[in-house]
């Protein structure tokens, strides 16, 4: 996965999906976030940009303009 990005999803809020490479956030926010082995993070803070996190559904919290990069 060192290549760059060839597809993107918009996430809205509690999407389940394919495990992506990282999340673009439009936004600074928080959101819950399940990573690729299941576990759950909630209230994760996400900054304006690339986060590079692998996941596979993504709860909104204050996070805005969130997209998954595959």
């Amino acid at each position: 996965m060192n290549d760059p990005a060839g597809k993107y999803v918009k996430i809205t809020s509690a999407q389940a999906f394919a495990e992506c490479r990282a999340l673009l956030v439009g936004t600074a926010g928080t959101a819950t976030i399940v990573d690729a082995d299941g576990d759950t993070a909630t209230d994760y803070p996400l900054q304006q940009g690339y986060n590079p996190i692998r996941a596979t559904k993504v709860t909104l919290g204050t996070a805005n303009n969130v997209w998954a990069l595959y």
